[in-house]
């Protein structure tokens, strides 16, 4: 179990008090005991208010980006580069591009227009074409784009539907109508490949993936599905389904006959997988939805499917322990609605949807709840500490932050950073002792921005109020006083006197609330012992918005 204090060297240490004393003096018969000094607290109190904390909001599985506000409405493509780097295309003469994960976005103008489809190679190179030849490139990251120099001649009736581009490099892919464009040396020799399985159906959907060493897929329009192999042959398959083929996804880097598919076959009804090059294919479980549109395939913690459909439907296929063929499908609805038109995915457990309207949705955690909080008791005294428990689902470079808001203040950082990664290790427990009642929460930094925050928990707090003896003996006609303090220190409050004779509790009528000097010292009124009695007193404190109820222990009073 991790310790704030081994969890960070911003604080020399976790607010660690010594006891309060709660002293019973008999006047008269002894001299009247005022409390022992008291060591100052390390961690400074809090600014306390009556209005209540302020409350976070949960960052859903799925978020809404702020952009790109500017993107046409229509079929688009999202394509990533980089960690964190963003593309976004459709019908019009820009490209959206983001390199901060989607907090935001710069429109760069493209020099040919219009383009349907986006591709990036690495972190700087990448490609967007569109019917009927526009074909446009980038070396900055999307900062600057050209037209494509020294292309074959195209055949007249031939157009630009899709690009693909394999994250090696290796491979760029341009699917026409007719025919097929593809450079292996990083964009600057293009040639066309005669790919016999394409006709011409303007309307309908064309996809395409690259890989490494050479491989690529593509599906046509006329239901033709086809491969090309290291030689750059392509060759027509027999089609996957019998419905048209909407979508491919394809393994940044696939193992060929290991027993898992890494190239996926989507129709607007089904999905399924091949390991052999899409020379063959094997149904996985039927998805919940009924209009599959696109697709995109995660790479960690474990390779899972994500398919978008129509109504802002997204499904996530996660493969059992055995293998593909036995996993489940989940269904998530983000804020998106209408169709997920094209998804993309970033490192480890980021995606990113794109809908018909141009609007671009997040997740971190693969679809998941991005993060788990929770605190090892729901109060404490002040003086007591809490356990923390954090963990996360997102699989990302990042950082990840522990944050806490004593009442009335401002939220602070209490764990500063756990470095993250696509495969992090887990934060564990933090100790914490608060002293007023305290909200905290899980953010995560991806990019530079604030991407989740979690649900926050939290921990009410009492004050202590102790006492120096648990009994006090007098004899009939002495005098006494009740002295003491209260910790944390708590200017203006007051606590109040409560007696228990006969078995029934209530506050003394007379000097029964007593105002605290300098927020934590107090003196009661001198209480005569007219009559032989036993009885109990107790010390207590209301609740406000910093604290809880407070009581002291009890205090046993005999007079002999």
């Amino acid at each position: 179990m991790m310790t704030r204090r081994e969890a960070t060297t911003m604080r020399l240490a976790l607010g660690t008090t010594v006891g309060l004393a709660l002293a019973c003096a008999v006047l008269g018969a002894s001299a009247l005991v005022g409390p022992p000094p008291v060591a100052a607290a390390v961690k400074p109190a809090a600014t306390f208010a009556t209005s209540s904390p302020i409350t976070a909001p949960a960052t859903p599985s799925w978020a809404l980006l702020p952009g790109p506000s500017s993107s046409p409405t229509g079929p688009g493509s999202i394509a990533t580069f980089g960690d964190a780097g963003v593309a976004v295309v459709g019908p019009g003469d820009t490209i959206a591009i983001s390199t901060d994960g989607g907090a935001t976005w710069a429109q760069r103008t493209l020099p040919d227009w219009p383009v349907q489809s986006v591709a990036f190679s690495d972190s700087t190179h990448g490609y967007a074409v569109g019917p009927p030849n526009n074909f446009d490139e980038t070396s900055d990251g999307g900062v600057t784009w050209q037209s494509v120099a020294s292309l074959p001649t195209l055949n007249p009736a031939d157009t630009f539907e899709a690009v693909a581009a394999a994250r090696s490099g290796a491979l760029v892919s341009v699917l026409g109508q007719q025919s097929v464009l593809t450079a292996t040396d990083g964009g600057t020799t293009w040639t066309q490949e005669a790919t016999s399985g394409i006709a011409s159906y303007p309307s309908a959907p064309l996809s395409i993936v690259a890989g490494p060493a050479g491989f690529a897929a593509a599906a046509g329009g006329n239901d033709a599905f086809l491969t090309r192999d290291v030689t750059g042959t392509w060759t027509v398959q027999a089609s996957p389904s019998s419905d048209p083929v909407v979508a491919l996804a394809l393994a940044g880097t696939p193992l060929w006959g290991n027993g898992t598919p890494d190239l996926f076959a989507v129709t607007a009804t089904g999905v399924s997988g091949s390991d052999d090059s899409g020379a063959t294919f094997t149904a996985l479980p039927t998805p919940p939805g009924s209009a599959q549109v696109s697709a995109a395939l995660f790479g960690a913690p474990r390779p899972e499917l994500l398919v978008g459909g129509s109504s802002g439907l997204l499904e996530r296929y996660v493969p059992s322990s055995s293998g593909w063929a036995t996993g489940t499908w989940a269904s998530d609805t983000g804020p998106l609605t209408g169709e997920i038109v094209s998804c993309a995915t970033g490192p480890g457990s980021v995606a990113y949807a794109l809908s018909a309207s141009g609007r671009v949705e997040r997740t971190l955690s693969s679809g998941a709840a991005p993060f788990s909080l929770s605190a090892s008791k729901a109060s404490v005294t002040a003086t007591g500490d809490v356990g923390l428990t954090a963990a996360s689902s997102i699989r990302a470079p990042g950082r990840l932050v522990l944050e806490e808001q004593p009442a009335g203040g401002t939220w602070q950082t209490l764990v500063p950073s756990w470095p993250w990664s696509t495969s992090p290790t887990a934060p564990g427990d933090v100790i914490d002792e608060p002293l007023s009642t305290t909200q905290y929460r899980l953010r995560f930094v991806f990019a530079g921005h604030t991407a989740a925050t979690s649900a926050t928990v939290t921990v009410g707090v009492r004050p202590e109020i102790t006492v120096a003896h648990r009994s006090l003996t007098l004899r009939k006609g002495a005098v006494y006083q009740l002295t003491g303090q209260v910790f944390p220190a708590q200017r203006g409050r007051k606590v109040q006197i409560w007696t228990n004779r006969g078995g029934a509790w209530h506050k003394l009528t007379l000097g029964g609330t007593v105002s605290l000097v300098r927020g934590s010292t107090f003196a009661t009124r001198r209480f005569g012992t007219p009559a032989r009695e036993t009885y109990e007193l107790q010390v207590r404190m209301a609740a406000n918005a910093a604290y809880l109820a407070g009581t002291s222990a009890l205090v046993k009073v005999t007079v002999k």
